[in-house]
């Protein structure tokens, strides 16, 4: 007879227990999406060339060198996340939805020369801009499935010893934490023998031959990746600016799901999925912005690495409701350091008379040059995970496109595109894998009194992922996102 007890146990993940999930993590740290203010926002943040917005400082550094006088600026938003899973031949939807401040910083210009030669203004920006935001929820059904859970866990459970699961669960690998968790909690028995004697290494779980059973998943996400930023920049006779900016990195990342199996008999059992993610890091950007001719500019940045300080915490537990009721759980945590690829921006923008812009950047970043380093004590390099980067990820390039028209002096109206290339080589297996391009659509217009300026924009994220999962039927489920953003940027000149 087995014992019925909970399980508080803090464990020392080994490097190859992380291999299943580390690449949906790589890609999440290394993946940005700038949502700023609403000027640049609602032009589809292309601003690598144009400077003289708040946001281009995450961009092209040069930017805050446009600027000819000092500018506070503020964003708050309204976000609505909406999900769609597919699952067998029904769809679910959901939806997150709340506010944000996406932006808010101040720009400081100090003219050095009254001629119009040499270096005319040094510049400053202080502030932040958030570069993504992971919320969202969703959830799937299947009901009268003949396909469990449990009989995942007893088939693997296959070779495994009595005895090895008997031991407190952190002396359990981490990769055979469900079938411990099922073990303590009555789900799956030792087969016997036609004596009654118990079968090591051979189990079955407790559904009777034939019983089908509804499943219900839901999945709840959240957390942001914000950049604080400090930046300098010169700006050379009104033809060539330059600049650089640091990035200093706060990340926090949350995923909870809940499985639930409901049994003949009134019996049921529920597994959950806690994982949390908190990280600090800081880049270095460099840029330049150039004008040819008064009309033209164009724009080159180098976005050094992120180079990130992670810790990890992931809970496993299961509980189930038979005759009586039994619970088992665990708590894994593990550090490590991670550096995301190098960002090479290029831009381009064309001036119409001061009533109109058209502008563009292309971004390129090779996702197989991310890097994991010093996990644990900072002996684990993870050569072996390192080692295969290049066989799931590509490198990428990103399209930014934006345009203004002012149809007076004070207003403005805008529309702008992105699309972030897709870096998946292949579908990851049980992870969340993009499984094609993200594209952006945005609108806006702004007014501008004296001092005073009020941006509107809206964005619209379209994205498709595949959605790994270890129950049958979730495994790999097609998930569609739609986030909407509505933002507000206030600013002043001063």
């Amino acid at each position: 007879m087995k014992r019925n007890y909970a399980l508080i146990v803090i464990m020392i993940l080994l490097p190859q227990l992380l291999l299943a999930q580390n690449f949906a993590d790589a890609f999440r740290m290394s993946y940005n999406q700038i949502q700023g203010t609403a000027r640049s926002a609602g032009m589809g943040n292309a601003f690598g060339a144009l400077g003289g917005d708040f946001t281009s400082l995450s961009i092209n550094p040069a930017g805050s060198a446009v600027y000819q006088s000092g500018e506070f600026v503020i964003t708050p938003s309204y976000y609505i996340n909406k999900t769609e899973i597919a699952a067998g031949t029904t769809k679910f939807s959901d939806n997150d939805q709340g506010f944000a401040l996406n932006n808010v910083g101040a720009i400081g210009a100090f003219r050095t020369n009254r001629s119009e030669a040499g270096i005319i203004s040094i510049n400053y920006g202080v502030g932040y801009n958030r570069l993504a935001d992971y919320s969202s929820s969703a959830f799937a059904n299947f009901n009268q499935s003949s396909l469990s859970y449990l009989d995942d866990i007893a088939d693997y459970a296959t070779g495994i010893s009595n005895n090895y699961l008997n031991q407190p669960i952190g002396d359990i690998q981490y990769r055979d934490w469900p079938t411990k968790l099922a073990w303590d909690t009555y789900l799956i028995d030792p087969d016997t023998d036609n004596q009654g004697n118990v079968i090591d290494g051979s189990y079955r779980n407790i559904l009777y031959d034939g019983e089908k059973v509804d499943q219900r998943k839901t999945f709840s996400q959240g957390g942001r990746l914000d950049e604080y930023l400090f930046n300098m920049s010169l700006n050379f006779n009104h033809k060539f600016y330059l600049g650089a900016t640091l990035g200093i990195h706060d990340m926090s990342y949350h995923k909870n799901t809940a499985y639930e199996e409901l049994l003949l008999d009134n019996n049921s059992f529920n597994y959950y999925d806690d994982y949390y993610m908190e990280g600090h890091g800081f880049n270095l950007k460099i840029g330049a912005i150039y004008r040819p001719v008064s009309t033209v500019r164009l724009g080159l940045a180098f976005h050094t690495p992120t180079y990130y300080q992670i810790d990890e915490n992931s809970t496993l537990s299961m509980d189930s409701y038979l005759s009586q009721n039994y619970s088992s759980y665990g708590v894994n945590r593990y550090n490590y350091d991670f550096n995301t690829p190098l960002k090479v921006v290029m831009s381009g923008a064309v001036v119409f008379a001061k009533k109109a812009l058209v502008s563009v950047d292309a971004e390129y970043m090779d996702y197989a040059s991310m890097r994991y380093r010093r996990g644990g004590t900072g002996s684990d390099n993870f050569n072996d995970l390192n080692s295969v980067m290049g066989n799931y990820f590509k490198s990428v390039f990103n399209l930014r496109l934006g345009a203004e028209v002012k149809l007076t002096e004070q207003f403005a109206i805008r529309g702008g595109y992105e699309n972030y290339g897709n870096p998946f080589k292949t579908v990851l297996d049980q992870q969340s894998t993009l499984s094609d391009n993200v594209s952006v659509f945005s609108a806006g217009f702004g007014y501008t009194f004296n001092a005073l300026s009020v941006n509107v924009a809206y964005t619209n994220s379209a994205s498709k992922i595949s959605e790994g999962n270890e129950q049958p039927n979730y495994y790999q489920l097609p998930r569609e996102n739609n986030n909407q953003n509505i933002l507000l940027t206030l600013g002043f000149r001063f």
